[in-house]
């Protein structure tokens, strides 16, 4: 329709500015602000459900005290009760206003054509409920939520005491509507749960709404969890358990932006569900693809368990990993208690990222979603204070099953590897009356039964043993054991656990070593002395990790006698910042003779020394000297790159845009998944032009300039070019003259353009003709700003002539 035009006034930009600065004070308020659910000082009113049904609005409430008494607004809030164990056929109904609501001990169940027991309206309505005691909300019609949040309100729920002792039980029809969320046909609001145990489910089979979000055809919009134990059950049925429902044609774009913070998780979906445990529900094939782009899910902690109606475990997403916050990919693992304790004892998980307060299900699993990597991971049994550890690897590019196993472990795995040294590096033989040195080999590589590398001397110990009696190792070194036997002499070791360390117990004996008789001693070979080159510094073999750098080094082992001849099969040892511990590796041979390569992981911002060591032995009957080459650097990590501004593109086309880019930077399509094989591209110029409507990732590239090594910065996701809906033209006349060409928009989005009149014409106010949008002109400047555009437009312009 015809919109009235709007001309720029000084008072209306100065508003602009208060309410900037408005907005900015709301802010600091609302992080200084205590939170929802600690009482007021002053009384809320109670209201007596078992009295009527409920009315909350902005500054107004209907419903009556316990005493039967007609209620009057509080500001304070209000404790909603009934004094009444039964259940009511009476709701709650709250539309407008920021609300602090307690729901203590009701129960609440509505017929076929009833309303939704508790029902949240009009956008704009906040509520903070706190619950207390244990609640029931049932609802019999089934194009109605059980607790009814509407697009555009906000629901947060904790408990009166912080704990996940209160109920809250939502149960849906099993029809249209969620369970907690959107009615029929309706997407959710915003729902933040941070306490409280909630159990969101359906009576009945063939639901098309989720458990939590979206009714049928819904998006899921914002659901955040940041604590508590949250149950949603949507295995009889086309939805979500948390998430968008059921719909053939998708959400009218719409979002769905999950994000779990922590607590315990637990959902159920379909066995043969093509759609997602927490994300988007079932929907039409050809609509997968954009439901997805529409669809958020990050996980940065919680212990998150999601099952299929065999009560198997299942994927969260559908052929796809979910992501943290950082944009890594992250794997399902299941984390085992070696000795199982029982379903539901209380533990507390901490691990690299993350930590979480939980109850063990499935027989002493605990269920986190881990990055690529090696994860160290703490189990306290918080009852007994028993500790658990455990390393659960997680491989690149997924895997074959629904999660991966690890074990969280109190005892040694490791048992000792002896080996022998003498003089002659070609005698590893015990003989009477010669001087040899025994030794623990895998002395620095022991772990538990969780896979977790253990610290010698602080949670094992070598124990020596000559036949069965117990004795000390080596004073300098107890990993070594310095002997001069006598024929039949039987030596052996095992590892102990050391006193407040993270084991207990110890492990099986090693292979024994037993004297032989004398031996004649050999004559020594002379040595060659060796060098190692390096051939390769700082050669990126994979795409950089933002979260920690790696280097790979190629070097060459050769004699260093002026021949130059490579030593092949050699062990050659890579030190990384003066751990004992190194890895090994063989040089090759044939067209790779001498030549070895290995990558140094895990290079966290900071200084860094690598040293790699041969420590000498024989290759093809020559025996070659040491050699070694040590560098250091400096490890930096830039933040993202933010100030992104983008122009949306139309279905179909590639004519969006990416500004605030430089060449410093490359990007990806979509969110990025560390580890797999994306396509990365490097920015040209200072836009990224041909942009398709799509979500884009950008962030510093990696270098290395020999001292500095600069890893590439996280992403910055979610800088999306959005899908334009509508075109504005402006129609050339003979009294304008228009320079900014037609332009693409987003659905009640913004376009400006510069116009200005012809000589001999003026532009006034009723020479514009706009349809389908507001708008506003700038007569000094020629700037003409549409907004809340609603359909394809063009704009008319006929200038007054000047008489």
């Amino acid at each position: 329709m015809q919109q009235q035009s709007k001309l720029r006034t000084a008072s209306k930009a100065g508003g602009a500015k208060l309410a900037a600065f408005v907005g900015v004070i709301a802010l600091l308020l609302s992080l200084i602000a205590p939170a929802p659910y600690t009482s007021a000082q002053t009384p809320k009113t109670t209201l007596d459900l078992s009295k009527g049904s409920i009315k909350i609005g902005n500054g107004t409430v209907t419903g009556k005290t316990t005493a039967g008494v007609a209620a009057v607004y509080n500001a304070n809030g209000y404790v909603i009760t009934s004094s009444s164990s039964s259940e009511t056929v009476n709701t709650v109904t709250i539309g407008g206003g920021i609300n602090d609501i307690e729901l203590k001990n009701v129960k609440i169940s509505t017929g076929y054509n009833g309303l939704s027991p508790i029902s949240i309206e009009n956008a704009g309505t906040v509520v903070h409920l706190t619950l207390s005691g244990t609640s029931l909300l049932t609802s019999g019609n089934p194009k109605k939520a059980a607790l009814g949040v509407a697009e555009g309100t906000e629901l947060t729920i904790g408990t009166v005491d912080g704990t996940d002792s209160h109920i809250l039980t939502a149960n849906g029809y099993g029809g249209y509507a969620s369970a907690i969320g959107g009615n029929e046909a309706a997407a959710s609001g915003t729902i933040t749960i941070d306490e409280g145990t909630i159990n969101a489910k359906f009576v009945r089979s063939g639901n098309y709404g989720a458990a939590i979000g979206g009714g049928q055809g819904g998006a899921g919009g914002k659901i955040v969890i940041n604590g508590g134990a949250v149950t949603a059950e949507s295995y009889g049925g086309y939805a979500a358990a948390i998430g968008g429902g059921n719909s053939s044609t998708g959400y009218n774009g719409k979002t769905t932006a999950i994000t779990v913070n922590g607590g315990t998780v637990t959902t159920k979906i379909p066995n043969a569900a093509a759609y997602d445990s927490i994300g988007y529900g079932k929907v039409g094939s050809s609509y997968t693809a954009s439901i997805q782009g529409s669809t958020s899910v990050v996980i940065n902690g919680g212990n998150i368990v999601n099952r299929n109606d065999s009560n198997n475990i299942t994927a969260l997403l559908y052929k796809r990993q979910p992501v943290n916050e950082e944009g890594q990919a992250l794997y399902a693992a299941g984390i085992k208690l070696e000795d199982a304790p029982a379903n539901g004892t209380a533990v507390d998980v901490q691990y690299e990222g993350g930590s979480v307060q939980t109850n063990l299900v499935n027989s002493g699993y605990v269920y986190l979603f881990l990055p690529v990597g090696a994860n160290d991971v703490a189990i306290t049994r918080e009852a007994a204070e028993t500790v658990y550890y455990g390393t659960v690897n997680i491989v690149e590019g997924g895997i074959g099953s629904s999660f991966i196993p690890g074990i969280a472990s109190r005892t040694i795995k490791s048992a000792p590897v002896l080996t022998v040294s003498n003089g002659d590096p070609e005698d590893a033989d015990l003989n009477e009356g010669k001087t040899s040195v025994l030794a623990v080999s895998n002395y620095h590589e022991v772990v538990n039964a969780g896979g977790y590398l253990l610290q010698p001397g602080t949670d094992y110990a070598v124990q020596w043993y000559k036949g069965s009696e117990p004795i000390s190792g080596d004073l300098e070194d107890e990993a070594t054991l310095t002997v001069t036997p006598i024929e039949g002499d039987v030596y052996k070791a095992k590892f102990i656990a050391v006193s407040g360390g993270k084991v207990i117990g110890s492990t099986s004996f090693s292979a024994v070593k037993t004297a032989l008789a004398p031996k004649e001693g050999g004559s020594s070979i002379p040595s060659v002395p060796a060098k190692l080159s390096v051939t390769s510094e700082a050669e990126f073999t994979r795409q950089p990790d933002p979260t920690a750098g790696a280097i790979t080094y190629t070097v060459k082992l050769t004699s260093d006698d002026g021949l130059d001849t490579p030593i092949e099969g050699a062990t050659v040892r890579f030190y990384q910042d003066g751990s004992k511990y190194s890895y090994t590796r063989v040089t090759g041979t044939g067209d790779k003779a001498g030549v070895i390569s290995f990558t140094f992981n895990a290079l966290l911002p900071g200084e860094h020394t690598i040293r790699i060591v041969y420590e000498g032995g024989k290759s093809k009957a020559v025996s070659y000297q040491g050699a070694s080459y040590s560098k250091s650097f400096t490890v930096v990590k830039p933040e993202r790159p933010s100030g992104f501004t983008t122009i949306a593109a139309k279905t179909g086309t590639t004519n969006g845009k990416i500004y605030g880019v430089d060449e410093s930077m490359e990007y990806i399509t979509w969110i990025p998944q560390i580890g797999t094989n994306q396509q990365i591209y490097s920015v040209t110029g200072n836009v990224i032009e041909n942009a398709f409507p799509s979500l884009y990732s950008i962030r510093y590239k990696a270098s290395y300039d020999g001292d500095v090594y600069t890893i590439a910065s996280d992403y910055r996701y979610y800088v999306w070019v959005q899908t334009a809906q509508w075109t504005v033209t402006p129609v050339a006349s003979d009294s304008v003259v228009w320079e900014t060409a037609a332009v693409d928009v987003v659905a009640g989005g913004s376009a400006q353009f510069y116009v200005h009149a012809q000589d001999g014409y003026e532009i006034q106010d009723g020479d514009i003709q706009v349809k389908y949008a507001n708008y506003s002109y700038d007569s000094e400047t020629g700037l003409l700003s549409l907004d809340t555009i609603t359909s394809d437009t063009r704009i008319v312009i006929n200038a007054t002539r000047i008489e």
